[in-house]
């Protein structure tokens, strides 16, 4: 687990923390005022910003223009400041720094022992990977989406500042939070049973289903701080327990343009109500909103998904998705992808063509 720091000025929790040369990886939504407050919170020699160099998606060839930067400042703390595909191009930038022959084909990196300290400050409300032992990048020529795993790639430090959520704009908020919501629910069916990450779980989508209205049409303070631990929680669920059919569907979608919240917006609640055709799958869902304070089981669950992804405004994606239908059922890459992603072992039911077709053509 990494320390977290969390409230009011969170940041200032870094002015003992010992640093030299600070390299802040980020996106381009950052503000000058928030790079300010990050300058002087730490206390170091030389601070840099590092405005990703990857589009959407991080990929390995587009990684080497902030590795370059990277490689000429030599750090000795890594800060990551963003959503997923910040945090996520952010660990791989750090393993070729310190790693510069690093074999990624061999997918051994229980070697990895980093000496740079690893930061993370969130921006949305669910990606999760500010908290996952995993990097996902997308493999363009594959198209699908390639994980590299190792446990060294948990941050050291994770900085729960509302501040840096207050601002931004509900479509990348909301679309987040369903990511997180996802996370739970596809971790607390998975196949990989854990009780006591079925706590947090439960915890993080209480979290959710009590704030979300609220952030909404007030964005207080506390609001913003619950479902940031909210996001964290479920973080948490997704790297114990392998998510499952929503995320095998999300990461082919990939290859068409989505991004990965906003598919799995669009497919999470028909993934659900396939998977609770099982009885005993069902009764773990029913379980689950029970002890998260939400009524009418799969249905209520449905309902809250369908609410935060409309609070999301993503139409034009799911109109474009329901055009490119068609199109995706005559994709036989996309359902032999989906069938071999590593995010989808976890899905309570086999998997199979048949399966996330019937998926597809129940959306």
């Amino acid at each position: 687990m990494p320390t977290l720091l969390f409230g009011k000025n969170a940041l200032n929790g870094l002015k003992n923390f010992p640093a030299s040369r600070v390299a802040v990886v980020h996106g381009a939504s950052l503000s000058e005022d928030l790079k300010d407050k990050i300058k002087s919170a730490i206390s170091s020699f030389e601070v840099i910003f590092i405005e990703k160099s990857w589009g959407g998606e991080p990929e390995l060839n587009t990684l080497k223009d902030s590795l370059r930067r990277i490689e000429l400042f030599k750090p000795d703390v890594i800060f990551a400041v963003g959503g997923g595909s910040v945090i996520d191009g952010t660990k791989m930038l750090r393993a070729f720094y310190e790693f510069p022959y690093l074999n990624v084909q061999t997918r051994n990196f229980n070697m990895l022992n980093f000496s740079t300290r690893f930061i993370a400050i969130p921006t949305t409300i669910g990606s999760g990977a500010e908290i996952s032992s995993a990097s996902v990048l997308y493999d363009r020529e594959q198209k699908l989406k390639d994980f590299f795993i190792s446990h060294s790639f948990i941050p050291e430090i994770i900085i729960l500042d509302p501040r840096f959520i207050l601002d931004a704009p509900d479509d990348i908020l909301f679309s987040t939070m369903v990511d997180a919501i996802s996370h739970v629910v596809e971790g607390y069916v998975s196949l990989l049973d854990n009780p006591v990450v079925d706590i947090y779980a439960e915890k993080a989508l209480q979290l959710i289903a009590e704030n979300w209205e609220v952030f909404k049409t007030t964005r207080t303070f506390e609001s913003a701080q619950n479902l940031q631990f909210a996001a964290v929680l479920a973080g948490l669920v997704q790297n114990h327990c392998i998510v499952g059919a929503a995320h095998g569907l999300a990461h082919q979608l990939s290859s068409y343009d989505f991004s990965h919240s906003s598919a799995i917006s669009m497919v999470l609640k028909a993934v659900i109500s396939k998977n609770a055709e099982n009885p005993n799958v069902k009764r773990k869902y029913e379980k689950l909103a029970s002890a998260s304070g939400i009524m009418d089981g799969v249905d209520g669950l449905n309902k809250l998904i369908e609410a935060v992804s409309v609070a999301s405004n993503n139409q034009k994606d799911r109109e474009r998705f329901k055009s490119l239908l068609n199109t995706i059922f005559k994709n036989d890459v996309f359902f032999s992808n989906a069938m071999k992603d590593k995010g989808a072992k976890g899905n309570p039911l086999p998997l199979s063509e048949s399966f996330y077709k019937e998926i597809l053509y129940s959306i």
